[in-house]
């Protein structure tokens, strides 16, 4: 976080005035022009809130507004002494903000405006926004930190970075004004979401009384074109962003693997479905349903079988009647089914082509019915299955993720607009907002994430009031606010989380009563009740964890004995295993927290090297670890450091919050302390406030207070 310390401890420092004849001078490299202008605009425009306005900090009284601001193309014009005026400026600006890049570090003249403000006594009043480059200057040519900054003494100097897939611009400029102003980022952060919420309701309001079509509220860009336009006019603005979203390997319409299948082998399987179109058609939904109850008990291998044969029947009718919209849709429900055992079997490249052809076929389909709801609501589960396949191939691309969630999301919102009263195209509105906050909570967007998990849980709970006895719907909100109670225990909700957690266990209760035999209720009522007693002993709440722990081992061993509990595909049970270990070190029971420390260790580290790119087992790998080093202080053996995430690989990059808290701990761990401290200032700076990570940042002295 960007913070002024006290003028009482600063060395060096000269204690804020009011004679300065300018909030801040921007230094920038001619090549970043649009930045510096960007942020001239930016910084003059923010209205300081209200409360703030007139308190007095280390920078002196706030002010109402941040101006004038110097940026020497505006101001410059028409000097007759540039270097003069420069240094007269430089003389005149309270504080300096540096625009970092490659082209910065080359530019003499920043550099020499850097050493003459420092000269002044102010150099704890510079202030560094990242826009191209790499803060540690690893890969040559691409450092972003003028030299100066490292001959005046600020060698890691802290700063904010407007990239997208880092603080983002709103995010830099909170920053950038907390530590002009002096005042912490927090409140402002807490003010603007306050403001934005505002300004959230407003403009639904608005959209009511201009769009009485609208169900829901929608994302600003969405409203503005629904107001504008009908729901075809919608769906073909979106359609031609759907271009730079899908990247199509082959011609879905070429039918090239039905060109490939063996002639004899097609051949039998029409022989046997029967030559006539509908026959063809009924034997493909046969095979379909045969691929998906064996998909169902685990055989993968002949549910594939069966989904690529029901493929090629599709294909089949489609190749002899181009017109037969309904066999093309078919095909990509066929090709969705055949993504799906991909990804099941870890081929992760053929999943994406198959999901990328079905969305394909969408695309070309709603092209040609423009007003067909649901097909547009296909294309959100489309983009949804994409989301979910980038995030799982490339963890180190989340802002393309967050891209597939938030358009799929708009395809949900376009099919209601299309179908108001539509219950399940609304239901499933809540399921492409939790879609969304988890992809948030990968760029670590957490307020972002806390917005679509609200609106989440909210579609859900007007869905139940209409039918408040449906189990179906009570599942739905029960797991709606387990998802809202992740992002609450982020941002240090504690309280919250736990209401959130027992309303989410309440509702699921008797939908457990009624399905005692279906596996995926009982791991639920077991992971969310292990969830609690976390929360409730980091809540300050201790009492009975014995017993608390004695049943959820209980459960535990009840689960796996009805093969349930120990899934290792499953984030929840990892951990349920390191959350096992903190519960023991909360009553003192140092023993289990050893056993449950190693037991965990034994398991992660299993399941890591049968599927090294597990990335859930790398993380909780590496908390395990770090839960044993704490409690004995051993280095990990060799061959338990070779499993471990390299963290530091995509140092400058966005991470989830829960991936850089994890990292942190690594760092501490392996004694990277200028790591951990990097990672310590990038979760502080995004709101993550989660309490173990609070722990480890006081007690090693990553933090303050």
């Amino acid at each position: 976080m960007l913070s002024r310390p006290s003028c009482a401890f600063a060395e060096n420092m000269t204690c804020v005035n009011n004679n300065f004849k300018f909030k801040a001078y921007i230094s920038y490299s001619h090549r970043n022009e649009r930045w510096a202008a960007w942020l001239h605009t930016t910084l003059e425009s923010y209205r300081v809130p209200r409360k703030l306005v007139g308190t007095s900090t280390a920078a002196g009284e706030v002010p109402a507004r941040i101006r004038p601001v110097f940026r020497d193309r505006d101001d410059l014009s028409s000097a007759s002494d540039l270097g003069d005026t420069v240094t007269q400026a430089l003389s005149d600006s309270e504080n300096m903000i540096v625009v970092c890049s490659p082209d910065a570090v080359a530019s003499h003249w920043v550099n020499q405006e850097i050493r003459e403000f420092a000269s002044l006594g102010r150099q704890k009043q510079i202030f560094c926004v990242i826009v191209a480059g790499e803060p540690d200057g690893s890969e040559a040519g691409r450092a972003c930190f003028p030299p100066a900054l490292a001959e005046i003494g600020l060698r890691e100097p802290l700063a904010a970075d407007v990239r997208k897939w880092a603080d983002g611009r709103r995010l830099s400029r909170l920053k950038l004004i907390a530590g002009i102003l002096g005042v912490s980022l927090d409140q402002l952060r807490r003010r603007d979401l306050q403001k934005r919420q505002r300004v959230w309701t407003l403009a639904t309001v608005a959209c009511v009384a201009l769009a009485a079509i609208l169900v829901v509220a929608v994302t600003s860009r969405i409203a503005a074109q629904q107001r504008r336009n009908s729901g075809e006019s919608l769906v073909t603005y979106k359609l031609n962003e759907l271009r730079t979203l899908l990247n199509v390997a082959d011609d879905p319409e070429d039918l090239n693997r039905l060109k490939q299948w063996d002639p004899q082998a097609l051949a039998r399987l029409v022989d046997l479905a029967g030559e006539a179109g509908n026959t063809l058609s009924k034997s493909a939904m046969g095979l379909r349903e045969q691929g998906s109850h064996l998909y169902e008990s685990g055989e993968l291998a002949g549910a594939m079988e069966k989904f690529q044969q029901s493929w090629a029947l599709y294909a089949e009718v489609y190749r002899r009647d181009r017109s037969n919209q309904t066999a093309f849709f078919e095909l990509g429900q066929a090709e969705f089914y055949i993504g799906l055992v991909y990804a099941d079997q870890g081929e992760s490249d053929k999943a994406e082509r198959s999901f990328m052809s079905y969305a394909e076929i969408t695309r070309r389909l709603i092209v040609l019915q423009p007003k067909n709801a649901e097909w547009v609501l296909e294309m959100a589960y489309a983009l949804t299955n994409l989301g979910e396949m980038q995030k799982q191939r490339d963890a180190n691309n989340p802002e393309r993720t967050l891209q597939l969630m938030q358009s799929a999301l708009e395809y949900n919102q376009i099919a209601l607009v299309l179908d108001p009263e539509n219950e399940y195209y609304q239901s499933e509105l809540g399921q492409s907002h939790a879609f969304l906050a988890d992809a948030q909570r990968g760029v670590c967007d957490l307020e972002g994430a806390l917005q679509s998990r609200k609106k989440n849980v909210r579609l859900e709970q007007d869905i139940l009031l209409e039918d408040s006895q449906n189990t179906r719907k009570m599942k739905k909100l029960a797991w709606a606010l387990s998802g809202y109670s992740v992002v609450q225990v982020e941002m240090g909700w504690i309280d919250e989380a736990i209401e959130s957690l027992e309303q989410a266990l309440q509702l699921m209760s008797p939908v457990l009563a009624q399905n005692p035999e279906v596996k995926q209720i009982s791991l639920f009522m077991f992971h969310r009740r292990h969830r609690l007693a976390m929360l409730k002993v980091l809540g300050g709440s201790p009492a009975q964890v014995r017993l608390i722990i004695d049943a959820l081992d209980s459960d535990w061993q009840r689960n796996k004995q009805n093969g349930g509990a120990e899934d290792t595909h499953t984030e929840e049970y990892a951990a349920f295993l390191v959350d096992s270990v903190q519960l023991a070190q909360s009553v003192g029971d140092t023993a289990t927290a050893e056993r449950k420390s190693a037991d965990a260790v034994t398991y992660l580290s299993a399941i890591l090297r049968t599927t090294p790119a597990n990335q859930v087992a790398q993380n909780m790998l590496s908390l395990a670890v770090f839960q044993q080093w704490e409690l004995n202080r051993q280095a990990p053996t060799e061959d338990i450091l070779a499993l471990l995430p390299d963290y530091g690989a995509s140092r400058g990059r966005t991470r989830a919050c829960f991936v850089a808290n994890i990292a942190t701990r690594q760092a501490i761990m392996l004694g990277d302390t200028a790591q951990a401290q990097r990672l310590t200032d990038y979760l502080l700076g995004h709101g993550y406030r989660e309490a173990g990570f609070m722990r480890v940042c006081k007690e090693y002295s990553l933090c303050s207070g």
